[in-house]
């Protein structure tokens, strides 16, 4: 028996008013209402973001490791590796190729590459506008959900950062994959279903975080009320078996870099439990009230074995959102749909298992927000429908509050479009926002990095001096205030700080290397060698052609090797 079409979701959110009357453009122009109003605010979100078209590349701010890739900056054929290789501890072949393409027609012009980013962002916020129609919303509240999208201030950190090419482009696939798999829904073809595991493939190729897709075609069936039945789980394997293998990758990747096994502190599974929770109401929070935004969100510092107030005072806001889902009444399957779009896409990111340098980053809401974005939207448009019911200055006061929310919101995404200038303006913010020690620290050390690329070592050494002011454990300050000191000759100063970094954590490969680099210029050949054959164990490569070049018997020294950059 063949399974029955796409049900219509929730009675309450099916749009019912006729949005296809044409209505008149200059010079003769015709365009369905509907249209005329999604590419207002394409227009409207253009001019917000162009603002960004005069930031920087940002050098020492990930930007400066794409940009000076010979993958990326050299010759058109040179790309074989592409698909074979991790960038910045992460696997994201096709926005390496978008670089490289994109590199090799404009070279190191940022605002052309900044522009390339907007324009994603303006074809995923057409493609929300069209999923929410897809998905039976009004069309209010379907042009809600893509305004938001458009405009929220989290989401500006994911468009105007050249870096987080990444994130626009697995959304650009992810949301084509949900438009697929609603057509499949509604007629049950092979061909769509194939077509929505490419889409998938391609999402997957872009960024890890694309894993969650199978989790949410299974979320869409509950929420289309397509029975979940064996047909319905079966035809999601194949989906799974990618996200599973694209994960694997993917920790591998994170590997390469640091980002699993370099950690400040760890913590134990209860904490890492309080940490997610406190993650998950950090996101609730700033999709309500974005305001002290930051491009650094530190891990909380705890204190025998507690963590700040604050910290456990932020899950007040989790708690409230699932008590909106409880007693919501003819919603409350939109609203567990939207809310669980949200939670599935977001514990990608989460530090359960392992962490990254920050706990939280705005990027990581792009796709996520959308699931919240729909409750929003619903209840904003429920309140609309309910405007004959409540007295004329209620509704009043309501139309007001939400045009000065809209406006705010513009106003708020504009401002921090210009945050991310330039290296200096995006962590002097980080600076004047005060929001904890930890934070200082970070934007200290990435000040001394930024400064050390520059080549003004008093600037660079004054600000790793800042960093370890305000965290004396800061592990890579440590490693990079060493490198800077050996640059400079001070050799027992370097010796010191990799020493520490050793003590704060006795399996760091990286500062073993370079201490043996210190011992070495410092004369010191046998703890030189030592140290390297250590960082060597530990699976440092460099370590071992340092050994060979280095540590032969019979080999007369020249003490000639060089520090590695700081990073």
């Amino acid at each position: 028996m063949n399974e029955k079409k796409m049900t219509k979701p929730a009675k309450s959110v099916i749009q019912h008013r006729d949005y296809s009357e044409k209505v008149n453009l200059a010079g003769g122009m015709m365009i369905r209402r509907e249209y005329a109003a999604i590419v207002a605010l394409l227009f409207i979100t253009f001019l917000i973001f162009a603002v960004a078209l005069r930031n920087e590349i940002l050098i020492g701010w990930d930007d400066g490791e794409y940009f000076t890739n010979p993958t990326v900056t050299g010759n058109p054929q040179d790309g074989q590796n592409i698909f074979s290789t991790f960038y910045l501890g992460m696997y994201q072949p096709l926005a390496i190729l978008t670089f490289k393409i994109c590199y090799n027609i404009w070279g190191d012009l940022a605002w052309l590459h900044i522009i390339t980013n907007i324009l994603i962002h303006l074809i995923n916020t057409f493609l929300v506008f069209k999923l929410m129609k897809r998905w039976s919303l009004k069309f209010e509240a379907s042009l809600i959900v893509a305004f938001l999208f458009a405009l929220h201030p989290m989401h500006v950190e994911g468009v105007v950062w050249i870096s987080t090419r990444s994130s626009l482009l697995y959304s650009l696939f992810f949301l084509t994959g949900l438009l697929q798999y609603h057509k499949y829904l509604n007629g049950f073809k092979v061909k769509d279903l194939a077509l929505t595991g490419l889409w998938f493939l391609l999402s997957l190729l872009s960024k890890s975080m694309a894993a969650t897709f199978p989790l949410i075609l299974l979320l869409i069936d509950y929420f289309t009320r397509r029975p979940i039945n064996k047909k319905a789980i079966l035809e999601k394997i194949p989906f799974l078996a990618f996200s599973v293998i694209f994960g694997i990758i993917s920790i591998k990747a994170s590997e390469s870099f640091g980002h699993i096994t370099v950690l400040e502190q760890d913590y134990s599974f209860l904490n890492r439990i309080i940490l997610i929770l406190y993650g998950i109401s950090f996101y609730l929070i700033k999709l309500v009230l974005p305001l002290n935004l930051s491009a650094i969100y530190s891990f909380p510092e705890i204190t025998s074995n507690v963590f700040p107030t604050w910290v456990y005072g932020s899950i007040v806001a989790l708690v409230f959102a699932v008590l909106i889902i409880w007693y919501a009444k003819k919603n409350r399957r939109i609203f567990i749909f939207g809310f669980l779009f949200f939670v599935i896409h977001i514990g990608m990111v989460l530090p359960l298992f392992w962490s990254r340098i920050f706990i939280t980053a705005d990027r990581y809401t792009y796709l996520p927000y959308i699931g919240l974005f729909v409750i929003i939207a619903v209840l904003v448009t429920n309140l609309i429908e309910k405007r004959q019911t409540i007295s004329s200055s209620s509704w009043n006061m309501a139309k007001f509050l939400l045009i000065l929310g809209a406006a705010a919101m513009c106003v708020a995404t504009f401002s921090r479009a210009k945050v991310w200038h330039d290296i200096p303006t995006l962590l002097g913010n980080v600076v004047e926002n005060r929001r904890s020690d930890a934070d200082l620290a970070h934007a200290y050390f990435y000040l001394g990095n930024y400064n050390d690329l520059q080549s003004r070592d008093k600037d660079a050494m004054k600000y790793y001096d800042l960093a370890l002011t305000r965290n004396p454990k800061h592990l890579l300050a440590l490693n990079n205030r060493g490198i800077l000191k050996g640059k400079l000759m001070n050799i027992p100063g370097a010796v010191s700080d990799f020493s520490q970094a050793i003590t704060l954590k006795p399996d760091y490969a990286e500062a073993y290397y370079n201490r043996g680099v210190a011992y070495y210029q410092g004369g010191q050949q046998q703890q030189a060698c030592s140290d390297w054959t250590k960082a060597s164990q530990l699976r440092f490569s460099p370590a071992n052609s340092a050994i060979s070049q280095y540590c032969r018997d019979n080999i007369q020294p020249d003490f000639n090797i060089a520090f590695p950059n700081a990073r």
